[in-house]
């Protein structure tokens, strides 16, 4: 793919492939505080309507720790109103960590036990050892 970067911050950039309608989110840090978390994917709500965006590929191999709080918010709500605009497809890129991985896993089933609405059957969420894989899903 050919991504152009559209932003950046201290805790993660932000490329678009417009030809392929992706948007590749890359973590920098090791943890993303809930507010720049939040404010991160606020911005990404702008371009997803804008660019017609399909997929989001979101690399998240820096991060050592997650905010809970912040993944319902990002399943439940964000993910929920992107599918209104066509972003349905979710490749996740997790760190090789055998803790943060079962940690991802027991905060996946705690959120679908929250999805009442059942927004998560509305889009797909697979999972990529790396870049090209995810960029092949």
């Amino acid at each position: 793919m050919s991504y152009r970067l559209l932003s950046e911050n201290k805790y993660a950039s932000v490329q678009l492939d417009n030809i392929k309608n992706t948007l590749l989110l890359t973590t920098k840090s090791s943890f993303i505080p809930p507010k720049e978390f939040q404010d991160i994917f606020q911005e990404l709500s702008k371009l997803v309507p804008t660019h017609k965006i399909k997929k989001l590929i979101f690399d998240k191999r820096s991060l050592t720790v997650f905010h809970q709080a912040s993944m319902v918010w990002y399943h439940l709500i964000w993910k929920r109103d992107m599918a209104v605009f066509g972003l349905k497809k979710h490749i996740k890129i997790l760190p090789n960590d055998i803790i943060f991985r079962k940690s991802v896993e027991i905060g996946r089933q705690k959120i679908q036990q929250e999805d009442i609405a059942n927004v998560l059957s509305a889009i797909t969420i697979l999972y990529a050892e790396g870049l090209e894989e995810a960029e092949n899903l």
